[in-house]
């Protein structure tokens, strides 16, 4: 039923994109996006929305290492003058954040009413799409895949990210679902070095300083295509039902106020299409569609038994959950 619902949703997003280029009222014809996506990817995708509807694209990135959390900061400052349209974000809880703090905008367009309720807010303030899987990054040539262990709180010989920013920030205050199991993994892990983000974790483990590095599956699969002697494996978080590994969706929401309403709502539409969800899979991100029409053209990268999660407990715990991590790494 739920992939039925989402295959009306997602073909009614797909007319609606459609005829993007001849709905803006707004008089001048550039959208501004803060996007803390990696800079090649969403190039790609402005690229393919200017190319579509003739609408420039001025965007504002973010660094490696403060993913997503300095753009936040940013959107917070500037929320009674905002210079931003559309706030394009790699994780969810950030965003999370900015909608509880009245930054952004519902988007009730008929097109997105259906979409599924695990990857949108219920006031429709934001939309998540195209997620990446949270991986243990190994080399395959120094250890086999049937040693590798099978939960998450079995790896404390891995490297990490600081868990302050990015995906990092969103896996490590998911965990506090399971206070007892992470309190044994972060403390078995301290003194260790927090890396500079996602990449510099895997290359740890490429240049072989770290058996193991907690990353994004986006990050192996950069490193697979420069050849590195890497993969990845998928560690559950408990055996039962929905208990796989965390899958973190981008996040695309309107900025209230915004300066282009209508170019913003169309722009959010277009990102949530099937065009796009194919576009960033086949790129290097290799990023997993929810779409069922796009899933059926990519079966390899789809995830078998993700973990359920609600992101709005994570993101409410979310600051008291790091302090203690940072604390339970420097003991």
């Amino acid at each position: 039923m739920m992939l039925k619902t989402a295959s009306r949703a997602i073909a009614i997003c797909f007319l609606a994109c459609n005829v993007i280029a001849c709905n803006s009222n707004d008089s001048n014809n550039t959208l501004v996006v803060y996007v803390s996506a990696d800079d090649k990817i969403a190039r790609e995708v402005f690229n393919a929305y200017t190319e579509k509807t003739g609408v420039a694209v001025e965007w504002v990135g973010d660094t490696e290492l403060t993913k997503t959390t300095a753009l936040v900061q940013r959107l917070k400052r500037e929320k009674n003058n905002p210079i931003a349209d559309v706030f394009w974000s790699s994780e969810v809880l950030g965003t999370i954040q900015l909608a509880d703090d009245g930054v952004l905008a519902d988007c009730k367009q008929e097109s997105l009413k259906e979409w599924p309720k695990n990857y949108r807010d219920e006031e429709y303030r934001w939309f998540g799409f195209s997620p990446r899987a949270r991986v243990i990054a190994y080399d395959p040539e120094k250890i086999a895949k049937e040693e590798l262990p099978l939960y998450w709180w079995e790896y404390g010989e891995a490297v990490m990210a600081d868990p302050r920013f990015g995906t990092t920030l969103t896996h490590v205050s998911v965990m506090a679902e399971y206070p007892s199991e992470a309190e044994a993994l972060f403390v078995s892990m301290e003194k260790r070095p927090l890396l500079g983000g996602n990449s510099a974790t895997v290359q740890a483990v490429v240049d072989g300083s770290a058996r193991y590095g907690m990353t994004d599956s986006d990050d192996v699969h950069a490193a697979i295509a420069r050849g590195d002697s890497i993969a990845m494996h998928f560690p559950r978080h408990h055996a039962g039902s929905g208990g796989g590994t965390l899958l973190i969706p981008n996040t695309v929401a309107i900025v209230k106020h915004c300066d282009h309403p209508q170019l913003a709502e169309d722009f959010v539409i277009f990102l949530l299409s099937d065009e796009v969800a194919t576009l960033l899979a086949k790129s290097t991100s290799h990023n997993i569609p929810i779409q069922p029409t796009v899933q059926a053209m990519f079966p390899e990268l789809i995830v078998e038994d993700p973990l359920q999660v609600n992101f709005g407990t994570a993101a409410s715990s979310s600051e008291r959950q790091v302090s203690s991590v940072m604390e339970m790494l420097s003991q």
